[in-house]
């Protein structure tokens, strides 16, 4: 202790602690109410949890990092010889009054502008902070350390002002106000949940997967992470993808969507979750390059078959046609999905009804095609056939026919709303020449469990691109083997997140027990049966639907065998178009049919 009269040398010490103190108590408190913002579950969902969790611990390092300056000052003045300030503690919980959740889901936008601000006014005054408490600790032999973690704790908040501000941007021109839970009716629950979930601070949405890592890339126009994005997707694990592309997309500026759409508009127009306009765009650019890719190829190949074919002896007596014909073949088969794709669009926009949008579209293997007659992100009705054994996209008229005569009839029953009504010829479905292929045969699971992953992709993204503001009712309907495979989809993507209607026509089974195992209410599981139809009678994949134990509303069908389903004026398009508008009080409701004894009682009597 220092006598009267002597100067002291902790003098400079004393100093330091004072002014350190005053930086303390101006900015340590910075983050507090950034985190009470939070706390009170202004916003929830998506990303919040994570960058809640960041955001406190961000509070926490800046708050210990002043007392760990005044700690260390302390120490050294009483190393001095003097009584030393006791620091004060800085840190200490946000307590809050439990927030009411009611209806609400989503966040409190004037809350998080507010949020914005309190980050941004950090992010301006926490690095100056930062800097002078670096030359406080310095001047007294003091580690910087503090310094920089308040600098730090500084650029971190304003970077995420900045991002927070662009992002609620975007947000804001997606409707009035999206985020009102239950405003919207089904329309904002239909649509919202992926933008409010990723489209704030989506840094700090849950990455398992890496779709984040990979999207981020992508921004930069990396194709290739693009790629390993629509992988994911063909994998129908995450069932919030689409969701975090869709608000990916929205965030890009117009160059760099644009930018992308150019170097791989196959990759963008089959990303679940883009805009269906989009998807449209990019899938017709990507179809005419297709097209005009095997003309060319076909055209090379013919050229060499015949200048080769010239040289005497040169195939051993085989001949150039049968080295060249199975290439050929291919290609023919290639340009015959083409065209099939381009007939089916063609039929857009004629006799009143919407133009067509192309919204997945693949030649290789045994091709991809998904076609939209309306646009499903502006629909109050949309609907999605799946078509079962032997699809292929090259004779797949009849398939594309299906949606658009569920598009007449459900637009006859209700003119006055939109209606979107989907051929998705998305998967691999099982051939007749592959009855014994595994992963491709008609009698198991493994073609229906893979295009299940895929289907439920697709829908995700039905979900995440539609517009809040309009209120939806989305139905799947699947016929035969295809009726497997939304089954299985469904049960990928419980609690009606795969549909609000599930309807059903001549399956041989849905890989489950009853039709609460869908995923809905058993209400809105819908069945229907030719009395004719053999493959309704097999039950090869679980219970059968039809049977009443399985729980399912069956609906009336007239015989016309296992095809005859969408026949104009039928009863069972009349009755799949009554659940696509939802009026289920249309629906000519028959008692659980007997199969067999329908089938008995409709042959001829024997002649005496």
């Amino acid at each position: 202790m220092t006598t009267p009269g002597t100067a002291s040398t902790a003098a400079p010490l004393l100093a330091a602690y004072r002014t350190v103190a005053e930086l303390a108590g101006t900015h340590a408190p910075a983050l507090d109410t950034a985190a009470r913002t939070m706390a009170v579950s202004a916003w929830v969902g998506g990303g919040a949890p994570r960058f809640g969790d960041e955001l406190m611990e961000r509070r926490r390092r800046l708050q210990k990092a002043f007392e760990q300056a005044l700690t260390e000052i302390a120490d050294l003045i009483a190393r001095r010889g003097e009584n030393p300030p006791r620091p004060p503690r800085l840190f200490s919980p946000i307590e809050v009054a439990a927030a009411s959740r009611g209806a609400f889901a989503g966040m409190d936008v004037e809350a998080m502008e507010r949020l914005a601000a309190e980050l941004d006014r950090a992010g301006h005054a926490l690095p100056e902070a930062g800097s002078r408490l670096n030359a406080e600790c310095s001047a007294v032999c003091v580690a910087a350390a503090a310094g920089r973690t308040v600098g730090e704790a500084g650029t971190w908040a304003a970077a995420q002002a900045g991002d927070l501000r662009k992002r609620m941007e975007v947000i804001k021109r997606t409707g009035p106000d999206p985020f009102a839970g239950g405003a919207g009716g089904k329309g904002a629950d239909l649509a919202a949940a992926g933008l409010v979930g990723y489209g704030l601070f989506g840094a700090f949405a849950p990455d398992g997967n890496g779709a984040g890592s990979l999207l981020a890339q992508a921004r930069t126009g990396d194709t290739k992470s693009l790629g390993k994005v629509l992988e994911l997707q063909r994998q129908g694990k995450d069932a919030d993808l689409a969701g975090r592309v869709s608000a990916w997309w929205r965030m890009l500026d117009p160059a760099a969507r644009q930018g992308l759409i150019n170097k791989a508009p196959g990759v963008v127009g089959f990303l679940n979750g883009i805009p269906s306009a989009t998807r449209d765009s990019a899938n017709r650019a990507f179809l005419a390059l297709e097209e005009k890719r095997l003309r060319d190829e076909r055209a090379e190949l013919l050229k060499k078959r015949d200048e080769l074919s010239r040289q005497p002896g040169r195939f051993m007596g085989f001949g150039a046609g049968s080295v060249f014909g199975p290439k050929l073949a291919e290609y023919s088969t290639m340009l015959a999905r083409v065209e099939a794709v381009k007939a089916a669009l063609a039929e857009g926009g004629r006799n009143g009804r919407p133009p067509a949008l192309l919204l997945g579209f693949d030649t290789t293997g045994q091709g991809r095609a998904v076609v939209s007659y309306g646009d499903p992100d502006t629909a109050h009705h949309v609907t999605t056939y799946v078509p079962g054994l032997a699809t292929k996209i090259e004779d797949g008229k009849a398939d594309f026919e299906r949606a658009l005569f569920t598009w007449d009839r459900a637009n006859g029953l209700d003119s006055g709303k939109r209606t979107a009504s989907i051929a998705w010829l998305g998967y691999d479905a099982p051939q007749i020449d592959q009855a014994f292929t595994p992963g491709h045969t008609v009698l198991f699971r493994g073609a229906a469990e893979n295009g299940a992953k895929e289907l439920a992709s697709f829908v995700d993204g039905l979900r995440a691109s539609h517009d809040p503001d309009v209120p939806a009712n989305l139905t799947m309907v699947g016929h035969s083997y295809g009726s497997l495979t939304t089954g299985q989809a469904a049960v990928r993507r419980p609690f009606g997140k795969l549909a609000d209607d599930l309807v059903f026509v001549g399956s041989p089974g849905l890989g489950v027990d009853h039709a609460r195992d869908l995923g809905v209410d058993p209400a809105h599981v819908w069945v229907g049966a030719a009395p004719d139809d053999f493959v309704a009678e097999a039950g090869w994949f679980g219970e059968s639907p039809y049977a009443p134990k399985f729980g399912a509303k069956s609906f009336v069908v007239d015989p016309g065998g296992h095809s005859a389903y969408w026949y104009d004026k039928s009863e069972s398009l009349r009755n799949i178009s009554s659940v696509v508008v939802g009026k289920y009080e249309a629906v000519q409701v028959s008692p659980t049919p007997d199969l067999a004894l329908q089938r008995y009682l409709q042959q001829p009597v024997p002649s005496e």
